[in-house]
């Protein structure tokens, strides 16, 4: 029997959908890295830059996980609220944005 290295996490989409999320595959976490990379940008200075830069990435997860759901940005902002986003982000990319370290480097200017 294989062992598997990694987390799988079933998540509920609002319109009743489940959602199997997994890590990404290399060829789109680099996707995935260059568009939260945008946030290194000193123009993105308020909170809706971040979140449209958030939504991009999750699309890019749900590439792999849900092609249907990523091609289509009005069907993924009405199914997907911010904190499923957020695991989304968190499962498929790798991304613990409430890693309190994090917040801990960012208040010391280590970012």
């Amino acid at each position: 029997m294989a062992t598997t290295v990694y987390d799988i996490e079933e998540i509920q989409l609002s319109n009743g959908e489940t959602l199997v999320i997994r890590p990404l595959t290399i060829k789109h976490l680099k996707k995935f890295l260059a568009v939260i990379k945008k946030m290194d940008d000193p123009s993105v200075t308020d909170e809706d830059q971040v979140m449209e830069i958030f939504i991009e990435a999750a699309m890019i997860c749900l590439e792999q996980l849900n092609p249907k759901l990523a091609e289509d940005r009005d069907t993924f902002e009405d199914v997907i609220e911010v904190p499923t986003m957020m695991k989304i982000l968190e499962i498929a990319g790798g991304l613990k944005l409430n890693d309190p370290n994090l917040a801990v480097a960012d208040l010391a200017g280590v970012n």
